[in-house]
């Protein structure tokens, strides 16, 4: 939301949230809480696919999706951890939108830094030299901007060049599965908001690592993102299904939820009841209410009543950090028009609440779905990405009012 357009409503700017050391609650998108509670499943299926790998055996691996802050990056971490300790190589990657040109940039630098982690260059087997002969081929694509020029000689003419992200990835993933396997050790690429990657870019990644799939080659990838509204390639489908279950990560159940509030601190059964309710058992609006609460009387057992008691200081709280910080930069049209979604989210009556017409409409839907503010969940709705998201709009825009139509003038206007 532009500065002009922000300052119109009363809730205070803030960039981060300040937690006192002591609160034990961890209210910040993607904190690593005292305890991850109900995603053992997850956690399980992750160290069994790592075993797997281990054995030589092809696995399916997952991919995530939710809503903002249902603990998607934590549960990443938590997959960082798990590979790192049993010796694997770690490409961590938080996904930015970049053209095919950057994409392969970045992945040039990240494969980069997994093969070094595979091992060290002075002990690297034939394998390890011909997959860094691959990457210099991979990144020789980007011409001058080759971010390995000036230290990475190596290059394979031939070998990943054709200017194809699907086959250059392809020939630069099994040339590190190879790798990885000659060192006794496997990679894996660890890769956090996943909708921010083209259609072609994820359809690019999920072809390499299908045929790492068929050799059985220890390299796999593990991701989370949010839900999209557009989808790949019928034969990528195909691919992606054979690669990774395809996992919701949603709310805790009311006893994880439990589990999560009694971990940090002593609650009543009415009063985790109450929280439960509020919250809808979503973990990053769990912790707030806990951090709210905690802050208000660190000392108490939580009661019913002290849950109650705060629910205007928890609705503030949210407003001026968890939903402030997904509606940033968000313009009048924009606000508008997540307004007219909480009346109606069929797309026509959307925008005859704004009095336009869907064409009219369309850059604005689109620019709201390229930040991840809203998605298509294919019944012909709009929906939120963002969860109690229409409970703050309401509180800042409670009637909705739709933006004066800006007049375009004519190249023969005065």
């Amino acid at each position: 939301m532009s500065q002009s357009f922000l300052h119109r409503f009363t809730y205070p700017p803030t960039s981060h949230i300040t937690l006192p050391m002591e609160n034990p609650y961890t209210p910040e998108t993607g904190a690593p809480p005292r305890q991850l509670v109900g995603r053992e499943g997850f956690r399980t299926a992750f160290t069994s696919l790592l075993a797997g790998l281990e054995r030589g055996l092809a696995q399916q691996s997952h991919i995530v999706t939710g809503l903002h802050g249902t603990g998607k990056t934590v549960l990443l971490r938590d997959h960082v951890r798990t590979a790192r300790s049993r010796g694997w190589a770690i490409v961590d990657i938080d996904a930015a939108r970049r053209d095919d040109h950057g994409f392969r940039r970045q992945l040039s630098f990240e494969c980069r830094s997994a093969l070094l982690a595979v091992c060290p260059r002075a002990r690297w087997k034939p394998e390890a030299k011909a997959a860094s002969g691959v990457l210099g081929s991979f990144a020789s694509v980007l011409g001058t901007d080759n971010p390995l020029s000036a230290e990475w000689q190596e290059s394979t003419k031939g070998s990943a060049d054709t200017g194809s992200l699907s086959m250059d990835l392809t020939a630069m993933f099994l040339a590190l599965g190879e790798a990885a396997s000659a060192h006794g050790t496997g990679i894996v690429f660890v890769i956090d908001e996943l909708q921010r990657f083209s259609v072609g870019q994820l359809g690019a990644l999920i072809d390499g690592l299908h045929r790492t799939y068929l050799r059985e080659l220890p390299i796999t990838l593990v991701g989370a993102g949010l839900p999209r509204s557009d989808t790949l390639s019928a034969e990528s489908q195909v691919r992606a299904h054979r690669l990774f279950e395809f996992r919701a990560l949603d709310a805790l159940s009311e006893t994880d939820t439990v589990l999560l509030l009694r971990g940090n601190g002593t609650w009543d059964d009415d009063a985790v009841a109450s929280a439960f309710r509020i919250t809808g058992g979503y973990p990053v609006l769990a912790q707030a209410l806990g951090y709210v609460l905690w802050t208000d009387d660190a000392s108490a057992t939580v009661t019913s009543t002290a849950v109650e008691s705060v629910r205007d200081g928890y609705a503030k709280f949210l407003d001026s950090t968890f939903f402030r910080e997904h509606l940033s930069r968000a313009g009048e049209m924009e606000f508008a028009y997540l307004r007219a979604i909480v009346d109606s989210p069929i797309e026509a009556e959307t925008a005859r609440l704004l009095e336009r017409t869907t064409a009219q409409c369309a850059s604005t839907r689109a620019g709201l779905m390229e930040r991840g503010l809203i998605h298509l969940p294919g019944d012909g709705t709009t929906a939120f990405t963002t969860p109690h998201f229409e409970d703050f709009i309401r509180r800042t825009m409670p009637v909705l009012t739709a933006p004066a139509h800006k007049h375009r003038r004519r190249r023969y206007d005065p």
